[in-house]
């Protein structure tokens, strides 16, 4: 039997299902990440109602949910808030594109989370204000998301002369004897990245070489410690605008 829900979602994906429907992919604050279909969404224009389940939007439901079924019934859903500035900017949108898979990825096993439900919502509600230093938020996201899934650095041994240990996720005085470390320069880039809050997001990384090495090790480092994580195709997108 399934319970009548109202509560709040950021919508990560959709796909068509059948002549009228969708299947959209949402995190939710009281259920974690949940698979909704919803009926009479495409067709006639006055009913059409996809571009509501476009990426990142953020949307207040009336869910079915029965803890028996994998995917679930939406019956009523409409906009929190308008994105102002997402759908607008080629950068922006396609760090918003690259975050989404990002946690199409991770997000796939998610419990509720309501401390992860309102970073993610304060991570939206960043990118779409156009905050200086926007060009590296990607980055600060997928550092500071790192906290909510378990493996976020050890800051033990924070200096100009240490290595960090991306197996072991700490800084040491000593090169690793595996291969899977940041040399002190690198880590010297982490630390500012560690350092940094919306204020500053602007001092993460000064320039496009600075930018793809903290991309990197965070690529690197969810692909160590994020079961199943794979690549990401909007990754060649957000290159092209953002690091070249």
């Amino acid at each position: 039997m399934s319970t009548l829900i109202k509560t709040e979602g950021i919508v990560l994906d959709h796909i068509l299902y059948r002549d009228t429907s969708a299947i959209v992919h949402i995190y939710t604050r009281e259920l974690g990440r949940q698979n909704y279909v919803v009926n009479s969404v495409r067709g006639s224009r006055k009913n059409r109602k996809t571009v509501l389940l476009q990426p990142l939007n953020r949307l207040s439901l009336e869910v079915y949910h029965s803890s028996k079924r994998d995917l679930h019934r939406i019956k009523e859903f409409s906009l929190l808030s308008p994105l102002m500035r997402i759908p607008y900017s080629q950068n922006t949108r396609a760090q918003a594109f690259f975050l989404t898979e990002l946690l199409s990825h991770i997000l796939t096993l998610q419990e509720k989370s309501e401390e992860l439900y309102d970073f993610l919502n304060n991570s939206v509600e960043l990118l779409d204000s156009g905050v200086e230093g926007s060009e590296n938020l990607h980055l600060f996201v997928m550092f500071r998301l790192t906290r909510y899934l378990g493996f976020y650095p050890n800051t033990n041994e924070i200096g100009s002369k240490a290595w960090f240990d991306m197996k072991n996720g700490n800084f040491t005085r000593y090169e690793p004897i595996h291969p899977l470390f940041l040399s002190p320069d690198k880590a010297g880039l982490l630390t500012r990245l560690m350092n940094a809050d919306v204020y500053s997001l602007k001092t993460i990384a000064a320039n496009v070489s600075e930018r793809n090495t903290l991309l990197n090790f965070l690529l690197d480092f969810f692909k160590l410690h994020a079961h199943g994580f794979g690549t990401l195709k909007s990754l060649d997108v957000l290159e092209d605008l953002l690091h070249s």
